[in-house]
Parts: C-alpha cells; sequence; structure tokens
C-alpha cells in the first residue's frame, strides 16, 4: 500500500523525500483533469456533428465592482494566503498530518492578510479596465464545450457532498460518535450518492443551455467512466477498502 506519493517513491525509487501528497488525492485530482478533457472533447464532437447547438446570452459590460465582489474576492484571498503561507511557515506540522492541519484555524494571518488585500486590489483593477459609463448590454455566445469548467466544478462540489451525505446516512453509528471526522475526513465516500448528486446539479445546469438529461448523459459517459476507473486505481494504491478479506 502508498498512502502517498512519498511511499510509492521510497519504494520504487530508494528516494526518501517528505511529500504529504495522498496518493488517494492525487488519483482523484487526475481523474478529474481526465474527464474535464474528454468531457470537452465529447460537447465539441456533439457540437460538429449538431446534436447541439450554441446557446445567446445577455450579458451587463462595464459594471463597476460591487461590494460583494470585493468581499468575496478578499475573503478567498484571505483563506488562500492562511493556508498557503502558514503550510511554508510550517510545513513540519502540515506534513505530519495534512488533513488535520488543512481543517483547523493554523495558519499565518499576516499571509491571509496580505493574500486578501492582494485579491482585492486586483478584483477592483480588472473591473476598471472592463469599466464603461454607462453599462450596456451586450450579446454572448455560449458554445457547450465552454460550459465544461462549470460542468466539472459542480460534478466536484455535488460529487463530494453527495458521497459523504450518503456515506454517513449508511454508517450513522459513526456519524454519531465524531460527526466532526466524519464529515471532514478524506475517507468515506459513497461512489452512488456522489453520482445521484452531481447528476441532479449538471442536469439542472446544463437545462439552461438547451442541453438535455439524456444528451448530457451520453456525452458524459466516457468521463464518468474514465474518472470512476483512474479513482479507483487510488483507492488501491492507498488500501483503502479494495483489498479484499484474508482467506486462510
Amino acid at each position: 500500500m502508498y498512502p502517498t506519493l512519498s511511499d510509492i517513491l521510497r519504494d520504487l525509487f530508494g528516494i526518501n523525500i517528505s511529500l504529504p501528497i495522498q496518493s488517494f488525492g492525487m488519483m482523484m485530482a487526475t481523474s478529474f483533469i481526465v474527464a474535464a478533457w474528454l468531457l470537452m472533447k465529447e460537447l465539441k464532437r456533439k457540437e460538429a456533428d449538431g446534436t447541439l447547438k450554441p446557446t445567446e446570452k445577455k450579458v451587463l459590460k462595464g459594471k463597476p465592482a460591487s461590494i460583494s465582489e470585493l468581499l468575496i474576492s478578499g475573503a478567498i484571498g484571505f483563506i488562500v494566503g492562511f493556508k498557503l503561507i502558514g503550510i511554508v511557515v510550517s510545513y513540519s506540522a502540515f506534513s505530519n498530518n495534512p488533513q488535520e492541519f488543512i481543517f483547523s484555524s493554523q495558519g499565518t494571518w499576516v499571509g491571509g492578510f496580505l493574500m486578501m488585500g492582494l485579491s482585492i486590489y486586483l478584483r477592483y483593477r480588472e473591473k476598471e479596465k472592463e469599466r464603461k459609463n454607462p453599462p450596456v448590454w451586450e450579446t454572448e455566445i455560449v458554445h457547450p464545450h465552454q460550459l465544461t469548467g462549470n460542468i466539472i466544478l459542480l460534478g466536484a462540489l455535488f460529487g463530494i457532498l453527495g458521497a459523504k451525505i450518503f456515506h454517513n446516512l449508511e454508517n450513522l453509528d459513526e456519524f454519531v460518535k465524531d460527526p466532526v471526522e466524519a464529515i471532514f475526513s478524506f475517507s468515506g465516500l459513497t461512489y452512488y450518492g456522489g453520482l445521484i448528486m452531481a447528476a441532479i446539479a449538471i442536469i439542472y445546469f446544463v437545462g439552461k443551455y438547451k442541453i438535455k438529461p439524456l444528451t448530457i448523459s451520453d456525452i458524459a459517459a466516457p468521463s464518468i467512466m474514465s474518472g470512476y476507473g483512474i479513482g479507483r486505481i487510488g483507492c488501491q494504491l492507498a488500501g483503502d477498502g479494495d483489498w479484499g478479506i484474508v482467506n486462510t
């Protein structure tokens, strides 16, 4: 079993270096990248053969940055800076238990505020470059393959959420004993729960662009199969319940 990338490097190449990258997480990330590539290819193919059509949407261009946009940018920047710079400063604590470090209050306040300020400034400058007086409504053409990023993001968010919810419903005794661990643990994911929740979210989203449920199901099939397969390789590497029962 190779729970982390360090275990793989040490066993296969004799390289002893502390890399707190979980093999399961690494393969999960790989599965999403491959799934996104396949999904984009399929969306382009379906548009080329006439199954899918581009859609139009009205967009208000030239608005100045709103307070909510700046606050959201600042909040994201703070979290990223707080944790990323915290990892650099306290790498040993992070490498010992990445999961605990990420979901703890550990971090660097200075890094958080620096990134918050930078994020707000960059967002403000970006909006000022596009600013028009007065703002104007413009029509944008949206091609199906341009939805790839949003589809993958929805699949990831609702997939993990659904997998967690269904797993905890199936293991209520474990959830009651330690709810925090059950919710934030990287293990304990029920595949069909993620599939159901992700499917609902994605079907609702693409419906706004006139893509029917059966059509997106057909398009997404290669991505789902490849993503699931690559994710299962991660389970095998980590030894996460796929090794069977010892028979004597």
